[in-house]
């Protein structure tokens, strides 16, 4: 075919035209003994200027049973197996906005880069020839080798060598977590967690060598499952095992499949607290394992058992800290020892630890690194040599301290970086590879690689496999909000003393917190099973979630023994920004305040965080970091995720689905306390409300255009609170987010958001760490002055206040509600009361007004007569600057104290009248912190 031929097949718009093309498979069934390759075709990956790439493909000596598009972007198209048409693009550039540091220098134009995933099958010999309107190549797929890349056209196409995947799930239904159990025989099971219909279920699908069997239902009347994890035993079963909530909690569940038939389904935990992430292995004695993450009075460790052929050992406990200790990795070798790794938290940071089993009894547990740094996600595996490998992420310092617009001295955003480090234990000295795996990476690729997962090919190999984040927007900065992204599955394997180039994972693409597995099976066969969230590449938005699984494709050859060099400790310091920080937490959660027959404590939270699950959250991290913020760096009391109702997000099944089992997952009675909602994203003048639920399995309220457009205002929205028992929260109230107050039901919106970490005060124009009209830089969000909450409380509104972080904040915002029942329930109710504060440090601030000799709590409205009595108690972190105290927008009444506690009684000598008044007051710290009471409204 000539190239003008193949121009102009795909010059003109088709009903063929796909936004996001799918893979297209040839209909006649290959042969099962044929041998199967796959290649990606990069094009244009040097082009200066955008070209057009169409052209066609097809098979020598072999058969093309499947063409699609990687990283397809609005005009790619494929047309059966054969043609195509894509092109490079001019990528977009982020611009910058006037809150946010210029760029130093010009910004690079860059073009997006289209390919093509091809897969076949046939003989040794197959070549695919592959012409374009750029011009002709030909590359043999079965002789590259997984880690080499072919150029062609004077470098303008790369060729690799990637794993053929196909899609093991069943059509129609979210198909996550997924795991596989493989056997040198060329067996292999996969299972993944399945929901459709609101519910969930386990899975699983045999590979008998040639064959995958239908799916079977593996957890028989379990349907809120979290996680799946799959093991051989040495008697020829396979284990299946998986948490579920069953009666209000979360537990470990097993059932075993022995070659022809199903166990019943064990209770492998059984405390009243939640019992999540197991993993599995199998030692060598062919005794199954399985260790989890369990919380015991509101800490977790790490828990064990193990299978003997007939029945399970009894839980026993393997780490050793008071500290919260984090989900496990495990890995057995052939000498009958077997290893089990966590991260913990007992330096308040997170660490590396593990302890290893043999011979009946546990050893010491050891430390594999220790270091102020963020190190989580362990992945053990041993090799043939019986050697231990460790690999695990790594971030900053002081991780989830305070970071936001405002401080200047600041901690690691939650996910500002990560990247991947490795350890190996050769007869009990720690060692690591001679070339470190980041430096090994291309220089495009050392940013930003999550949740490393080890796995031995059996040949002499250690290949890890990571998830690597790829940006909308590739210039995107670490402070902006992340507008879109996904992370894809690659694989390095460490031969001798190189790690291979990256292999890629095409069709691995989702969010950044997904789970796979990876085993080695038939010799020269290393087994995956993955998830996909199917998101395009032009929006970068979750679509509908699968499960694939994939051989990648193993050299035959043997590889060079592993060259590994001594491993020097690190030693490492770094400032605390809170070294009292212990202190201050308990002090405030040490208060109690007995009043009317009841007792009072402050329960710290946060109503306003994101994760990737928003579709600008991609700077936030994981839903799991999240909640490892909440529970550790930030000892919150409880946690809301309030994702983006739109976009991808909790308007959609699924990912509602996830966030709200997440708070069933980490809901720990007395110690953790999270709560169910999500934020409604309407614009100014209407407004971002986060919307709060005690209970699970409320729909969220989708947003008609004509309220987008504030033609409409907020009365389906509170008809919709009160018919579900929620309530909302306005934030960020002075910025293009926010309102100019046109609505307001006390009933169900009776708090708004004072302060946000990740922008400013909304108190009002110019008031501390408030934005001024007049400089623009110092209004994130815009500048929209009706909706400082001064103008609010003028127009009668009662709204009580709390702070919150929202994107890109951490450790600086604290919604404080005083509450005498530490539940869901419990707390939503004392917001509705509005006995709540605001505060960006651990700081208590107890007011309340004195009437007739009775007491009354901050957020109150009464009735009162004559002059008012003001107490007013503060216990801060540091001396107190100044206290304010604020009458209907006055200021009448002001000290500085210098003190780190302050009591005092202020009295009023101007009667309060027939119409309604508010104080409310304001604490500030020698160090700028701060804290604002919820007003008390008064009349008579």
């Amino acid at each position: 075919m000539k190239q003008a031929a193949i121009a102009a097949l795909f010059a003109v718009s088709s009903a063929f035209f796909l936004f996001r093309a799918p893979s297209v498979r040839s209909q006649s069934a290959a042969d099962p003994n044929a041998s199967r390759a796959a290649v990606r075709i990069r094009l244009g990956v040097s082009d200066k200027a955008p070209s057009k790439w169409n052209g066609a493909v097809r098979a020598e000596a072999g058969k093309v049973t499947e063409l699609r598009l990687w990283h397809p972007r609005k005009g790619d198209r494929v047309e059966g197996v054969t043609n195509f048409a894509v092109e490079t693009r001019q990528g977009p550039l982020f611009v910058k906005r006037p809150w946010e540091q210029p760029f130093e220098k010009a910004q690079d134009p860059y073009l997006t880069v289209p390919g093509l995933v091809v897969e076949l099958t046939g003989s040794p010999t197959a070549r695919v020839s592959v012409e374009t309107a750029q011009g002709r190549f030909a590359v043999s797929p079965f002789a590259i080798e997984a880690g080499q890349t072919q150029r062609f056209l004077d470098g303008r196409v790369l060729v690799d060598r990637v794993p053929a995947s196909e899609t093991i799930s069943t059509a129609d239904t979210d198909a996550d977590f997924a795991t596989v159990a493989a056997h040198p025989s060329g067996e292999a099971w996969t299972a993944w967690v399945e929901f459709a219909n609101g519910a969930d279920r386990v899975m699983a699908r045999r590979f008998d060598g040639r064959t995958w069997a239908a799916p079977v239902q593996v957890s028989t009347d379990h349907n809120d499952i979290f996680i799946v994890k799959a093991a051989r035993d040495g008697k020829g079963g396979t284990w299946f095992l998986w948490s579920a909530q069953v009666n209000g909690n979360f537990d470990v569940y097993g059932r075993r499949w022995n070659g022809t038939a199903w166990s019943a389904v064990e209770r492998l935990s059984d405390d009243a607290q939640p019992d999540i992430y197991p993993v599995a292995a199998t030692d060598a004695d062919g005794n199954a394992w399985v260790a989890w993450q369990g919380f015991r009075n509101g800490k977790s460790d790490i828990f064990a058992r193990r299978y003997n052929g007939s029945s399970w050992s009894t839980a026993e406990r393997v780490s050793t800290s008071p500290a919260n200790d984090w989900q496990p990795a495990i890995a057995a070798d052939k000498a009958g020892r077997v290893w089990i790794g966590w991260d913990t938290y007992d330096k308040g940071n997170y660490d590396i630890a593990i302890r290893s089993w043999a011979n009946g009894k546990w050893d010491a547990q050891q430390k594999v690194v220790d270091t102020p740094r963020f190190e989580t996600y362990v992945t053990l595996a041993c090799d043939e040599q019986n050697r231990l490998w460790v690999a695990w992420n790594e971030g900053g310092f002081e991780w989830g301290k305070d970071t936001g617009f405002i401080p200047k001295q600041q901690g690691t955003p939650l996910y500002a970086d990560r990247w991947l480090n490795l350890a190996v234990l050769e007869k009990g000295e720690w060692k690591k590879p001679a070339q470190d795996l980041n430096a090994a990476l291309p220089r495009d690729m050392r940013s930003h690689n999550d949740l490393p997962s080890l796995a031995a090919d059996g040949a002499g190999r250690m290949w890890v496999f990571f998830r690597h984040r790829t940006a909308r927007i590739r210039d995107i900065p670490n402070d902006a909000p992340n507008h879109r992204s996904m992370w894809e599955i690659n694989a390095m394997a460490y031969e001798g003393s190189h790690w291979s180039h990256p292999v890629a994972f095409p069709g691995s693409e989702g969010r950044q917190d997904i789970r796979a597995g990876f085993a080695a099976g038939a010799p020269g066969t290393l087994w995956a099973a993955f998830p996909t969230d199917r998101r395009d590449f032009e929006e970068f938005l979750y679509s509908r979630s699968a499960v694939k699984a994939a051989s990648l494709p193993v050299p035959s050859r043997a590889g060079a023994p592993p060259v590994l060099v001594a491993r020097g400790e690190e030693k490492l310091e770094t400032p605390q920004i809170h070294p009292k920080e212990t202190e201050d937490l308990a002090r405030i959660h040490g208060e109690a305040w007995p009043l009317d027959g009841k007792t009072y404590r402050i329960y710290r939270g946060d109503t306003h965080r994101h994760t990737e699950f928003s579709m600008d959250g991609n700077n936030d991290g994981t839903l799991l970091d999240a909640y490892r913020y909440a529970i550790d760096a930030a000892a919150l009391d409880y946690l809301m995720v309030s994702e983006h109702n739109g976009a991808g997000g909790p308007d959609n099944e699924y990912p509602r689905w996830l966030l709200q089992q997440m708070v069933d997952v980490f809901t720990l009675p007395g110690a953790f306390v999270p709560l169910y909602g999500y934020e409604r994203s309407v614009v100014y003048p209407n407004g971002h409300r986060n919307v709060i639920f005690a209970k699970r399995g409320n729909p969220t309220l989708p947003i008609p255009q004509a309220e987008q457009q504030g033609r409409e205002g907020a009365a389906a929205l509170y008809a919709y609170l009160k018919k579900y028992g929620g309530i909302a929260i306005s934030h960020t109230s002075a910025t293009s987010m926010g309102t100019d107050w046109r609505d307001n039901d006390p009933e169900v919106e009776p708090l708004v958001e004072i302060y946000q970490g990740d922008r400013v005060s909304a108190e009002y124009e110019g008031a501390p760490r408030a934005a001024y009209s007049a400089t623009l830089s110092s209004a994130p969000g815009n500048f929209r002055p009706k909706g400082y909450v001064w103008n609010a409380w003028a127009k009668g509104y009662k709204l009580g206040v709390q702070a919150a972080s929202d994107h890109l904040s951490t450790h600086i915002s604290y919604a404080c509600t005083i509450a005498t029942d530490f539940t869901r329930q419990g707390l939503i109710d004392a917001m509705k009361l509005r006995h709540s504060y605001g505060s960006t440090d651990n700081i208590v601030l107890d007011y309340r007004a004195l009437v007739r000799g009775k007491q009354y709590l901050q957020g109150e409205a009464i009735r009162a007569s004559g002059p008012v009595q003001l107490i007013v108690n503060v216990k801060g972190t540091r001396p107190i600057r100044q206290i304010d105290i604020v009458r209907d927008n006055e200021f009448i009444h002001t000290r500085h104290p210098l003190t780190q506690e302050v009591n005092f009684t202020y009295r009023d000598t101007k009667a309060v009248g027939a119409r309604e008044s508010y104080y409310y007051v304001r604490v500030q710290q020698v160090d700028d912190q701060i804290a604002w009471s919820s007003p008390i409204w008064m009349k008579k």
